[in-house]
């Protein structure tokens, strides 16, 4: 008897249906599914960054220059406080020009008498939430203030000695990413003598 040809006879599965059709049928039940899993699973941008990620922007520091500003310290009304006992330096910060914002930035007015009684006069501010100090304006005895034309935040920990006094002060006044108290209490904190200067 004549045999049918192989090649021109449809496969077909055990139960009776041709092995095309049921494939197709599969495929078309699975792809639905395939979508649902796709579009349920959260994204990950860091695994699988895609070009529409946009990591969330870092809110501002705002600081802003008290109007009127305050006067010129002279020696006697600064609140000493110490940064090495190394430095021929003194330091000194105004009391009455502590001003907190924001629960995160504390401006002020510093004052740095070399041994020769030449004072460095200047109203900076500390970003305790970044961890930065800037320059908003300096001083001069009997000329008052000049701001500054671009304020410029850097980082308080820069491991090294030159500006070892805005570490002071950042220790001092923050606690964690926020600033530690109010006016009373950050100048408390700072008169508090330190361990490591008692030796």
């Amino acid at each position: 008897m004549h045999q049918p040809d192989p090649l021109g006879t449809p496969r077909v599965h055990p139960f009776g249906f041709p092995l095309g059709r049921l494939l197709a049928i599969v495929a078309f039940v699975a792809a639905p599914i395939a979508d649902a899993a796709a579009q349920s699973r959260a994204p990950d941008p860091i695994n699988e960054p895609t070009i529409d990620f946009r990591a969330p922007a870092k809110k501002r520091v705002t600081t802003v220059l008290p109007d009127p500003m305050p006067p010129i310290p002279p020696a006697s009304a600064l609140l000493n406080f110490q940064v090495s006992a190394t430095t021929p330096n003194s330091f000194g910060i105004d009391p009455e020009s502590v001003l907190v914002r924001d629960r995160r930035t504390i401006q002020y007015t510093l004052v740095v008498t070399s041994a020769r009684g030449v004072r460095n006069i200047s109203y900076e501010a500390i970003d305790c939430e970044q961890g930065t100090v800037a320059l908003l304006a300096t001083g001069r005895d009997g000329a008052g203030w000049t701001p500054v034309s671009v304020v410029s935040w850097r980082p308080v920990m820069r491991g090294d000695t030159v500006n070892a006094h805005h570490r002071e002060l950042a220790g001092s006044w923050c606690l964690g990413s926020g600033v530690a108290g109010e006016r009373g209490e950050l100048l408390r904190r700072l008169t508090a003598v330190p361990e490591r200067y008692l030796y």
